[in-house]
């Protein structure tokens, strides 16, 4: 039985190294080997144990082999809670924990105080010299400790998972973990309850180890229970909507997705033939696909893409692509083509412009009807505060201004004016020549008023051939010099009668009001002292009309 250990030795070692070579590494496959080193210090230093008679050595190698098994349970936690998607329950704060029990067993075994967890006895024959103590059993409760949890966890991990991924995963991990429980267990009864009726050391664990890790490694393996990157590469690949080629470095096709695959004609170890791809597409595209692959051809190290339009079934847009894949020391091992329909794309960008043509359309249509629904506005307010005929300002315009004006004036104490005027002897215009040259007659006035006038004055047509002046900021002395100046221009005025080359002038009447001071009882009512504003200029007016006509008649209020 001597060499059994070391076979079961030599056995895991073979599995260790396999595993590496034949495995996509990830964390599960990096905690399993860990675990497999554990085994592996089980075996070697059982079998080195018993090939010494020196108790001290036998001693020292059992230690180290003990110590390893210590280390089996929290070794096996580990790897369950991390089988199951519990990995964040290992945390560094919990760590130390969590693996107290194993530590603990450990120190007992290194320690091994006054041979309570190994001691010799020369009675015994040379190769059971060594008797185990009552500490001995600590390791033995922290074991069993471990191994209950970890059934526990994965006994209802397994009620609750839907994934046939995961349930594999954890009967497989509970599958090896019951072999080395059976085998200790009967290792446990054999060697030590009944070892007097035996004559050697029968290494039931390290053969348990031995089975439990050729059944986890076949699983590896062969039925990949661990290796999701390949299994989630492959669904991965097969799953995404555009086609994918993988070439090796001397155009052989090692991977082929299944979209690509009714498309083509090659298959899994074909070399690719740009060419014999290209033919089965109409000559254009034909020519397309030889002038891409000859480009990549050229230029190997880059990555190139070309849009292509396919009659396969039915119209498609393509978009193919070469992307070199390069090793670690940036060397060409291989060439990755994807074939992307962006049919559906295109259609709605075509769709979208469509769309967007129409709307700029619309809006273009709304832009001019904006303009002219802001003309027509524009037009209606001028409508609203203007004279159709002469083209300045209504009274209801002018009373408007005139209220927030005087207001404004009689707060701040600005001095104003008001002109009041009209034509003189209007009427027998209209009488001997007609209402047109009378209208005539009227807006010649006005634009020779406006001649005369300052660009912050405002005139309006205050009734008939009545007009209104407002002057702000204008006191008596400047109001007389408009005023005068304004008679002459509506003096010297010649307007066309429509009988040959005759013309007339006209002359006006006006009264002038200037304000110059305020009282402040003026502010309780505006609207009242503006209608004292505009009697007066009227009472000035009709004085300067009965004055004789053509003249001015001048009033300064307070």
């Amino acid at each position: 039985m001597i060499w059994l250990d070391f076979s079961m030795f030599l056995v895991l070692l073979g599995l260790f190294f396999y595993v590496i070579a034949s495995s996509t590494f990830t964390v599960l496959h990096r905690i399993y080997l860990s675990l497999h080193i554990v085994f592996m210090v089980w075996t070697l230093f059982q079998f080195v144990s018993q090939t010494t008679t020196s108790a001290l050595y036998r001693l020292f190698y059992l230690s180290v082999s003990y110590t390893g098994l210590s280390l089996l349970g929290i070794g096996w936690f580990v790897f369950v809670v991390f089988l199951t998607g519990q990995s964040y329950v290992i945390r560094k704060s919990r760590l130390f924990l969590l693996a107290t029990p194993a530590l603990i067993s450990v120190a007992v075994v290194i320690i091994n105080p006054n041979g309570m967890f190994l001691r010799i006895n020369e009675q015994l024959a040379p190769l059971k010299q060594l008797q185990h103590g009552p500490l001995y059993w600590i390791m033995i409760t922290q074991l069993i400790l471990y191994m209950i949890v970890s059934f526990t966890i994965m006994f209802y991990k397994l009620r609750g998972e839907n994934s046939v991924r995961k349930r594999t995963l954890i009967k497989t991990a509970s599958n090896g973990m019951l072999v080395l429980v059976i085998f200790s267990i009967s290792d446990l009864i054999i060697n030590v309850f009944i070892i007097e009726h035996f004559k050697q050391y029968i290494p039931l664990i390290s053969v348990g180890m031995a089975f439990a890790a050729v059944y986890l490694v076949h699983a590896i393996t062969h039925n990949k229970v661990l290796d999701i990157i390949q299994t989630v590469q492959r669904d991965v690949m097969n799953t995404m909507s555009m086609g994918i080629i993988v070439l090796d470095e001397n155009d052989i096709i090692i991977e082929v997705n299944k979209v690509i695959k009714p498309m083509i004609r090659f298959r899994i170890g074909d070399k690719f033939n740009p060419v014999l791809l290209g033919s089965q597409f109409k000559t254009e595209v034909s020519r397309e696909f030889a002038a891409f692959f000859e480009d990549q051809r050229m230029r190997p190290m880059e990555r190139l893409e070309i849009e292509i339009a396919l009659h396969y079934d039915n119209y498609r847009h393509v978009i193919v692509q070469s992307a070199p894949i390069l090793n670690h020391k940036k060397t060409l091992v291989g060439r990755l083509l994807t074939f992307q329909d962006v049919t559906e794309l295109r259609l709605l960008v075509e769709e979208t412009n469509n769309q967007n043509e129409l709307l700029q359309d619309r809006n273009r249509d709304l832009l001019i009807m904006q303009d002219e629904l802001f003309q027509a506005n524009k037009k209606l307010e001028n409508m609203a505060i203007t004279d159709g005929l002469t083209g300045c300002f209504n009274r209801r315009y002018l009373l408007h201004q005139l209220e927030q004006e005087v207001v404004t004036n009689i707060r701040y104490g600005i001095p104003f004016s008001i002109f009041l005027f009209d034509l003189d002897h209007f009427k027998s215009i209209n009488d001997n020549y007609g209402h047109l040259v009378g209208d005539e007659v009227l807006c010649s006035t006005v634009d020779a008023v406006r001649g005369s006038l300052r660009f912050t004055d405002i005139l309006a047509r205050y009734g008939g051939e009545e007009f209104t002046v407002y002057l702000p900021h204008t006191n008596r002395d400047h109001a007389a010099q408009i005023a005068e100046r304004l008679k002459e221009a509506v003096e010297q005025n010649q307007v066309n009668t429509g009988l040959g080359e005759q013309t007339i002038s006209v002359t006006i009447s006006m009264g002038v009001i200037s304000i110059e001071h305020f009282e402040p009882s003026d502010l309780a009512d505006p609207k009242a002292f503006l209608r004292e504003l505009l009697a007066e200029a009227d009472a000035a007016l009709y004085e300067a009309k009965y004055s004789g006509r053509n003249r001015i008649v001048k009033r300064k209020l307070a």
